[in-house]
């Protein structure tokens, strides 16, 4: 039996900015055989595929989708154990800090610095989603996809992902007919605590033994509590800024006009910056409000929507705060979040 495919839904209610208008048409795809019907639609009425998850780092414009808007809810968790190696293979439609509290739950050491973070399975490989010191890409063994130009599953190892910050392939023009249907993660069995991060190491700074690794999500769980507001009651898509990655040379410079700035060695002499550094020591920006959008009080990276704001509202604040740190640092930054 084929899944319903429904006309103009409105996608506000299925993000956690709670913007956006309605899509052409909509549908859910709970199984692989459902996920192939609807591709098969698509394509037998020329419409456009685009994949929501939990749309937690999506922002939709005010006019709506145009095409076919997939539900991706592919759900199942399976694991192989190879000694104290563990591959766990999770469905895209899982949701992402329910399976990170499994992991923990059951030993199985990587993910808990990734703990809190909202969103599904499937957003973690196109985000390479990163937090506290660790980046799932390099946890990721291998991903499950639907090529929608070859109408087959493919199943891609981590270096064909080609991860890389807040990016994949999957964000790329030649991986975006692909469908994330399942994700790999090798774990381990072996503690192996990465508390090397600046918020992690400050809190464990007292501890004389390894904190185990239900400490150390509880402890992510209560740092990203202070920083980053809860979107069931506020509008948000997480942080909305990029980190920028600058050359040594800009640093330096930066460094003479703003002492104190952070910055971490990003490779080939690039240096990444702390974004919410510059934007509470340098642009004064935290907590600053137009209309009914602004930056979070407690972490100025987040934009929030107080209510009723629209997409056009979020986009002129953004290009706002991105003139305003230009201005100060010539630093160009990007926006988090996806665009539709």
């Amino acid at each position: 039996m084929s899944p319903e495919v429904k006309k103009g839904i409105l996608l506000a209610p299925y993000t956690t900015f709670g913007i956006g208008g309605a899509a052409e048409y909509f549908a859910v795809a709970s199984s692989e055989e459902e996920l192939t019907l609807l591709a098969k639609y698509a394509r037998e009425h020329n419409l456009r595929v685009s994949i929501l998850g939990e749309g937690s780092n999506l922002l939709v414009s005010d006019s709506g989708v145009k095409g076919l808007v997939i539900k991706n809810e592919i759900k199942g968790i399976t694991h192989k154990a190879e000694n104290e190696k563990v591959l766990v293979t999770a469905g895209a439609g899982e949701g992402w800090d329910a399976f990170v509290l499994r992991t923990v739950e059951t030993g199985w050491w990587g993910l808990e610095n990734l703990s809190a973070i909202p969103g599904t399975v499937g957003a973690t490989p196109i985000q390479n989603v990163g937090a506290y010191g660790v980046e799932v890409g390099n946890l990721i063994e291998e991903v499950k996809v639907y090529s929608l130009r070859e109408q087959k599953f493919i199943t891609m190892k981590s270096d064909e992902c080609h991860f890389g910050y807040r990016d994949s392939i999957f964000k790329s023009e030649a991986g975006k007919d692909l469908i994330v249907v399942s994700v790999t993660y090798s774990l381990s069995t072996a503690p192996n605590p990465q508390i090397h991060y600046k918020d992690l190491a400050e809190y464990f700074s007292d501890h004389t033994n390894e904190p185990s690794q239900k400490e150390i999500r509880n402890a992510v769980v209560l740092i990203r509590s202070k920083k980053f507001p809860d979107w069931r009651q506020l509008g948000t898509a997480g942080s909305f800024f990029k980190n920028p990655v600058i050359s040594t040379e800009h640093y330096n410079e930066l460094t003479k006009q703003y002492d104190g700035l952070p910055g971490y060695p990003a490779g080939d002499g690039t240096i990444k910056v702390s974004l919410g550094w510059i934007l509470d020591k340098v642009c004064n920006l935290r907590g600053a409000r137009t209309g009914q959008v602004g930056t979070y009080e407690n972490q100025s990276l987040v934009l929030i929507n107080y209510g009723g704001a629209t997409a056009v509202d979020v986009n002129a604040f953004a290009e706002s705060v991105k003139e305003e740190v230009f201005k100060k640092t010539k630093i160009l930054i990007e926006m988090e979040p996806q665009r539709w």
